[in-house]
Parts: C-alpha cells; structure tokens; sequence
C-alpha cells in the first residue's frame, strides 16, 4: 500500500479485535492481519479510548464497540475469578500481570463515566481490590508487576518506566485515585500515594521516562473536577445535553457520575448521595472534594461553572 494512503480500520470478531485491518483508500483494497491479542492491548489502546471518544466525540458506534469489548473481557478472559492476559484461537491463556489489572481496570472506569452503568464501577472496583490482593506489597511500599499465585522467580519484576505503553503501576495510581474519589474508599488514595511518593526523584530527574506518574500527580494535586449528573427516571435521553458539554471539553483532571434519580446506580457513591433532579429536569451538580456549587440544569449554566472552575 501507499505510504499514507491506508487507514487502520480494526475489525473485532467476538470483542477480541484480533484483527487488524487495512483499508487502501487509493485501489480500495483490504487487507486483515491475524494478531495474538494482549487483555492490556485491548484495554489500553481499545477499551477506555472508545469510551472516551464516544463521550467526547458522540459516537454512540464506538460505545457500542467499548460495551462488547468489555462483555468479552468479563466473560472469555476471567477464569476462577482471575483476570487473563492473552487471547488465541479461541482460548484465555497466562494469568494477568499488573498491567493487564491496571489497563483493564482503568478501561471499566472510563467505560462507567461514558454509560452510568453502575456494571462498569463495580468491575473496576474489584479488579482494583484484586490488583491490591496479588501485587501490593505494603512493607516495601510498592507494586510489583507479577502476582504472589504466579511462578516465583529469582527477583520478583517491577517495572517502573513509562515507555510508549505506561508502566502498571503508574497507571494504577492513577486508576486507584480516581477510584477513591468516586466510591470514597480512602485506602485507595492512601495505597496509590504510598506507591507515588518514592518516585519523586526520578519524575523530577527524569520527566520524559515518567509521564503517566507525573499525570497521576497532576491529578492527585488538583483541583480535580467533580461532577454528578441526576435525571428524571422518565428522561429519554437521560442527562445527555449535560453530559455533552461535560465529555467534549478537555479536562483530564474530573470524574463523573450519573444514575437516574431513585436508581440503585447511587448506592455507595459519595458524590450521589441525596442528590436529586431539579424540578423534574436533568441536574448537573458540580463539586470539589464533595462540596458543591448550586446545581444547574441548562448546559450553558454547566458550562459557565466547568470553565470557572470549582
């Protein structure tokens, strides 16, 4: 093909996106490349960007695309509980690493704040209580990248750089604190700080070999935009018009939650709780370490609050 002339496609055949196409926009010839499939692949490069782009974007076809790939992921690459890394011919094989928690993980969180769908919270929580069980190690302060049920070897990896593919531990702590503002579980902010804080030299010393750390710092210093959406349980679009101008502004440093009002998709969930629709009508609520602005229920009223910041 010509270089600059082909356009990545990507086809999934069951969720798995195992196939990798190329469409030639010059002859219109296709090609499909036949590659093994890494649960960290899908999630990183698959999972959370289409339900990020969904959101930002509109596309409802890419979250469509995110919703499959994340039934796949919960019902072909879990075994007895435990999150799988690869996909081949049909079958799960190798127990997962670190960063197959973490990108998954992080990808259900991305999914939930796309769709309300309290499935995808849920997920994301107990795979990150997983990822504490099998990788935290809390005498030494860190995450190490194989679980204490795999085969032990000389010396237990730990890889701490963040490469073209960040490493699993900085994208924990980022996951872990995103997660602790969310359900409020403070020993999740409190393990991701406690993993953080020795990297402090080498991010200063060494900023382009760290950047999801110091993203996760950024985060962790703040502010970080909270926001809760509530609509009537009759609303047929739900909290839509406010949720387009949350998703389609840049702000990485914000969480979102949604539910219907009276839906069990608040239970537990600090940022909900006796939160309810103004008047009937779809509410935004904007906060700040849980302390909010008056709520709104006009996208211009949202936006004026999201651009001045909390």
């Amino acid at each position: 093909m010509t270089p600059g002339r082909a356009l990545l496609v990507g086809v999934d055949v069951g969720g798995t996106f195992t196939d990798l196409v190329l469409f030639d926009e010059t002859t219109g010839a296709v090609r499909v490349a036949k590659v093994p499939t890494t649960v960290r692949n899908q999630a990183d490069g698959v999972l959370a960007a289409l339900a990020e782009a969904a959101s930002a974007l509109g596309r409802p076809d890419y979250l469509a695309a995110a919703v499959r790939n994340a039934e796949f992921l919960t019902s072909s690459m879990v075994r007895d509980g435990r999150l799988l890394r690869s996909w081949k011919d049909g079958q799960a094989r190798i127990t997962g690493y670190l960063e197959d928690h973490a990108m998954v993980g992080a990808g259900f969180f991305a999914l939930y704040e796309a769709t309300f769908d309290r499935r995808w919270l849920d997920e994301s929580r107990r795979l990150a209580e997983e990822t504490l069980r099998l990788f935290w190690n809390g005498e030494r302060e860190t995450f190490f990248d194989t679980g204490h049920d795999q085969e032990a070897l000389v010396v237990r990896p730990r890889n701490i750089f963040d490469n073209a593919v960040p490493s699993g531990t900085s994208v924990t702590i980022e996951w872990l604190l995103r997660l602790a503002i969310v359900t409020g579980e403070e020993r999740y902010e409190a393990v991701a700080l406690q993993a953080l804080r020795p990297m402090a030299d080498v991010m200063q010393k060494y900023p382009s070999g760290f950047g999801r750390y110091l993203s996760a710092l950024d985060f962790h210093l703040g502010p970080v935009t909270e926001v809760a959406l509530v609509w009537p349980a009759d609303a047929e679009r739900g909290a839509a018009p406010l949720g387009e101008t949350v998703f389609r502004r840049y702000q990485p440093n914000r969480v979102v939650v949604g539910t219907a009002a009276g839906a069990p998709g608040a239970a537990g969930l600090p940022l909900l709780a006796d939160r309810g629709a103004v008047d009937g009508k779809p509410t935004a609520y904007v906060c700040r370490r849980y302390v909010c602005q008056l709520p709104v229920t006009e996208p211009d009223a949202l936006a004026r609050q999201l651009d001045a910041g909390v």
